[in-house]
């Protein structure tokens, strides 16, 4: 109660000077985005269309958000049409994108490395950023995301706001509350920016508690409640007109976070995230920018069962990373060619540990993760070449070493027991390449075409982890140090129409992976974990292939009423055998929005199809397919150069009991959820 109390004081005392210009531009876009300094009076915020294929520049991150103000950030990535996201419970979603989950995808902040620290995948690093203090998110596919390292499904950048300089307006900022019926959610938000001519200091917070919530039909779903707040610290200075320093630093607490998928919760989630950067831009020459970054964050996380009822064995698991890291890129501009370099590296630690508390018993004790170190440097170069004026050819590759080692002795005794000596540096080297190709075919339509080769090295628990249970599907996985890389050949393909009143737009993709990284049964080891199923090994399968597409379409009748559909399917197979897991079946979400001077009211529906291509032996069940409907709305009262927002809607408007194919545990998600959020900014 004094922390709640505490909390809650805090937001308001800090509400009464808030901080951020509502106008300011958010771009959802699958590209570059740059930040350009005019003058000494202006920074604006510009999207960088150097990206080909697979490239929106589209203000969606803005639009989403004024839906609902109080939008958690899972549910701003799901609104791009090839991303999903797999729900443990109700909180901190794994984002999937293009079938591909975390451990194929680069997740950074503002450029930067971090990990999470929980071996369940408690706590993906989108739960770290909160919406209220995001710019931009840029999302690439393949090869094409290679600019934040090496992987498979490509990269998610979330870009945070920062300071805003602008001297005609010292003070500006938002407060803001909200609450939501499902699970009787309150939210509270904060913004303040101070702005002098050449520097600037802004704060930001979001509160958030939940209790558990009501699906479809009012049955209570326990273990779905969670307690958090976020903030952040961001200051600018501009020594010349052409030179920027920026720090930031954002903090990020959950506490009581219940998972009714799995055996555990989670007893607290902790992030620390620093960074400072500096930005030149010449006013002359071939060089239009260059940046140096230095970053360093921390995550630790706690799993819990003291709230579960029948508990076999009471057990601990905290876990902690620690990374430091940092880059330098530039941006070449001569004749034809943009050229961007860039040269990153950074130094991981994570350790995971679990303690059981036997009844009458000695104390066990294991290392989850094995307290291992990460050295990764890499070089990433873009040469984007204007053929003419209606043809552009873009060629990206990347080289990166990575080190890895046990540090932990105990840990190394560990993975003797099965053979493997992980006392020695593991040593990898990992490349990228991709060429793209657009042409402007008219002035209403473009296409496009990618083709990439790709490799990711394993994650922690691929290559290192000792007994730690999948509550998916029941076993035990223990990983391979001497597994190979992940390889990957892709192809993306598409076409965009524009028309004063119409837009379509389709892609279609498809990975042929080799080497591609399962957990496979052993049927000689006894589990750890009491009533599981049994062991995985981490193991190589010769060939996978993932294919699919999206197609989003809009169009206006008229000035005030916006219809739109986004579809989006894809196919997971092992070559000769049985469907990949955790494959989302086919989706649509279509709506018709009535837009008025001060406001706006939307129907939505959104469906999925059945899922019966499943993979059994991964714990795998079918998905019959669901529609609900969703109705939003907003409005806002301007006075003067102030404004009061209201934010209404209710969610699952016929209260329909579902679930999601990536739900595990076929946990039924909310069912009918009114909210009501208000906002006042200047």
């Amino acid at each position: 109660m004094h922390r709640l109390a505490y909390k809650i004081f805090f937001i308001l005392i800090s509400s009464q000077a808030i901080a951020q210009q509502q106008d300011s531009i958010l771009f959802f876009m699958e590209g570059n985005i740059t930040e350009r300094i005019i003058g000494l009076n202006e920074v604006l915020v510009k999207p960088s269309c150097d990206c080909i294929g697979e490239c929106s520049c589209k203000p969606t991150v803005k639009e989403n958000y004024s839906l609902n103000r109080f939008s958690a950030t899972d549910a701003l990535l799901e609104k791009n049409s090839r991303i999903s996201l797999i729900k443990r419970g109700n909180f901190a979603f794994e984002p999937v994108l293009n079938g591909m989950a975390s451990d194929r995808l680069n997740l950074t902040i503002d450029g930067m490395k971090i990990f999470g620290a929980c071996t369940d995948k408690m706590d993906p690093i989108t739960s770290y950023v909160e919406p209220n203090n995001m710019k931009s998110v840029a999302v690439q596919h393949g090869a094409a995301g290679s600019m934040y390292g090496s992987g498979i499904g490509g990269s998610v950048n979330m870009e945070t706001n920062g300071a805003t300089i602008n001297p005609a307006k010292k003070f500006s900022g938002e407060a803001g509350m909200g609450f939501q019926s499902a699970s009787l959610g309150a939210n509270a938000l904060f913004m303040l920016n101070y702005s002098s001519k050449r520097w600037a200091l802004m704060t930001n917070g979001v509160y958030r508690k939940f209790q558990n919530y009501r699906a479809g039909g009012g049955k209570e779903i326990n273990y779905t409640q969670f307690e958090k707040w976020n903030g952040s610290v961001s200051g600018k200075y501009m020594p010349t007109d052409n030179d920027v320093l920026r720090f930031d630093l954002i903090m990020d607490e959950g506490y009581n976070i219940g998972y009714a998928a799995l055996p555990m919760d989670v007893l607290y989630a902790k992030a620390r995230i620093f960074g400072l950067t500096y930005q030149h831009l010449p006013c002359h020459g071939v060089v239009e920018k260059y940046e140096v970054k230095l970053y360093g964050n921390s995550v630790s996380h706690s799993m819990d069962d003291t709230k579960r009822p029948n508990v076999a064995i009471h057990m601990d698991m905290p876990g902690t990373t620690k990374t430091f890291g940092g880059y330098f890129d530039t941006q070449i501009k001569k004749n034809k060619h943009r050229i961007t370099l860039r040269t990153d590296g950074y130094h991981s630690n994570a350790r995971a540990e679990m303690t059981m508390y036997p009844v009458n018993e000695a104390e066990m004790f294991m290392l989850t993760w094995p307290d291992v170190d990460k050295l990764d440097v890499g070089i990433f170069v873009q040469d984007v070449i204007e053929l003419s004026g209606k043809n552009r050819l873009s060629i990206n590759a990347r080289l990166e070493y990575l080190n890895t080692q046990v540090m932990d002795e105990f840990g190394v005794q560990q993975a003797s027991v099965f053979n493997q000596d992980v006392s020695k540096p593991n040593h990898r080297l990992l490349k990228v390449i991709s060429v793209s190709y657009m042409r402007t075919v008219s002035k209403s339509v473009s296409a496009w075409v990618t083709a990439g080769y790709t490799e990711r090295a394993p994650s922690l628990t691929e290559q290192y982890g000792f007994y730690i249970f999948n509550a998916y599907d029941g076993y035990d996985y223990i990983g391979n140090v001497n597994i190979k890389n992940e390889k990957a050949a892709q192809a993306d393909a598409g076409v965009q129409w524009k028309h004063e009143k119409a837009e379509l737009r389709f892609t279609g993709f498809y990975y042929r992976l080799f080497d591609y990284i399962l957990g496979a049964k052993d049927n000689t080891m006894d589990a750890m974990t009491i009533n599981a199923n049994g062991v995985k090994f981490s193991k190589n399968i010769p060939e996978t292939f993932m294919t699919g597409g999206n197609l989003e379409l809009s169009y206006s009748p008229v000035k005030m009423v916006k219809l739109s559909s986004v579809s989006s399917y894809t196919h997971g197979e092992i070559v000769g055998g049985n469907p990949l897991p955790l494959i989302a079946p086919f989706k649509n979400i279509s709506s018709v929005k009535w837009l008025h001077q001060r406001g706006f009211v939307m129907l939505e529906c959104e469906s999925a199809a059945a899922q019966h291509r499943i993979n059994p032996e991964f714990g795998e069940r079918t998905t019959a397919d669901y529609s609900i409907i969703n109705v939003r709305a907003g409005y806002f009262f301007p006075i003067g150069e102030k404004k009061i927002t209201l934010n209404a809607g209710i969610e699952n408007l016929l209260d329909k009991r579902y679930r999601t194919h990536l739900t595990w545990g076929g946990i039924p998600q909310q069912g009918i959820n009114g909210y009501l959020n208000i906002s006042f900014s200047f």
